[in-house]
């Protein structure tokens, strides 16, 4: 083979293979860079759901815990923090677990039944700060309380003394402080403070007291207690402080009518209930213990119906809505408010509102779980254990 062919071999060789890498780029650049096609949407099928993985439904604001037409007394959180406690209308001791959810945070688990005496007629449990012991209280028709102590060890109730007219746990959970009211020889009844075990054994009387019908409220840390008169019908309604010792006595507010107190976890602060000028409801106010200070938080409503958070500084209020205003704590027993939740900055007085939508509440027995991210309460409009999602 001569030279020229040789050169013409090798042209049709380049050609060829020239040809080929030109088609190969060219279907290449026209399969990345096609242009849109239009389509008819009227003739067109729905995208396929995936049925293997439905969505999960958002978590409502409020719901609802315990199961439809259940009703709870005293719910609280439990001493160690791993769940909440309460007592249905039958007597029975119920217990939920919290439990991490799927769209994270912490929720309920289905509660179950504690194997004790069942109890009829509870109105209120005096849950201590530590222990598995509580006080159950009743109350008859003209608001006369009585106690019963029940000994979770022996898991039997034992009835105190009728002469016991109020009291309160020691952060222990091992003692009470109490009033107790007794006729003397000429038939005067008689109060003292006292303290005492659980079953009022073991006493020691703190002081006399002027009065028989005061309501007791001692700081978490044990150091502080305040009163005022439960049945007090006049227009001034003292707040008190003293020490379990009985050596400090000291009017922390004077004026005005004042009813129920609800310290904050640092025993620094308290708020309380007054009366408004015109007599016709009460408004939440603010205490400091050191600094005297003392301020209406301006929303009608009762400590009640609010819970501290942690930091001793924000709070956490159910008010009536549309103005309804709540002008005896006796009222509370048989009438229900709808309420609307607050968030509230003690310090600046900011508040952060949370409506319930499609959902009448009367929010009562508040309380925050550790994480302090869900408001916990009773609703009395139906009984039910709901909380409040404040992260939604």
């Amino acid at each position: 083979m001569n030279k020229k062919a040789i050169i013409i071999l090798a042209a049709i060789f380049l050609l060829i293979v020239g040809t080929l890498g030109f088609l190969i780029y060219s279907r290449s650049s026209s399969t990345e860079e096609q242009p849109p096609v239009v389509v008819d949407s009227t003739n067109t099928l729905p995208d396929p759901v995936d049925q293997t993985t439905p969505p999960l439904p958002p978590p409502e604001k409020f719901a609802l815990l315990t199961q439809a037409g259940e009703q709870v007394v005293s719910p609280a959180l439990f001493y160690n923090g791993n769940g909440v406690t309460y007592l249905n209308t039958q007597g029975q001791l119920m217990k939920a677990d919290f439990e991490t959810s799927v769209e994270g945070g912490q929720t309920l688990a289905r509660s179950r039944n504690l194997d004790i005496q069942q109890k009829s007629n509870i109105a209120r449990i005096l849950w201590p700060k530590n222990g598995d012991d509580f006080i159950a209280e009743s109350e008859d028709s003209v608001g006369n309380k009585s106690y019963s102590y029940f000994n979770f060890s022996t898991g039997a109730y034992l009835d105190l003394p009728k002469e016991v007219t109020a009291l309160e746990w020691l952060p222990s959970g091992d003692k009470i402080i109490f009033v107790w009211v007794a006729k003397d020889a000429d038939g005067n009844e008689k109060a003292t403070l006292n303290i005492a075990n659980p079953d009022t054994s073991g006493y020691s009387q703190i002081a006399e007291l002027y009065e028989s019908d005061d309501a007791l409220y001692l700081s978490p840390d044990g150091l502080n207690l305040v009163f005022h008169r439960a049945k007090n019908t006049g227009s001034v309604n003292k707040i008190i402080q003293t020490t379990p010792d009985g050596k400090i006595w000291k009017d922390l507010v004077k004026e005005g009518y004042n009813y129920g107190i609800l310290w904050s976890p640092d025993s620094q602060k308290l708020l309380f209930g007054k009366l408004d000028r015109s007599g016709l409801g009460y408004q939440l106010w603010y205490y400091d213990l050191y600094s005297g200070e003392v301020k209406n938080l301006g929303l009608s409503t009762v400590p009640l119906k609010a819970v501290w958070g942690s930091d001793s500084r924000t709070v956490y209020a159910a008010a009536p809505n549309g103005g309804q205003a709540i002008r005896d704590y006796a009222e509370l027993t048989n009438t229900f408010t709808s309420d609307i939740f607050y968030k509230i900055d003690t310090s600046t007085l900011e508040k952060t509102e949370y409506l319930p939508e499609n959902l009448t509440v009367d929010g009562r027995d508040l309380f925050l779980n550790p994480g302090e991210d869900k408001v916990f309460f009773r609703n009395a409009q139906d009984g039910g254990l709901y909380y409040l999602d404040l992260l939604r």
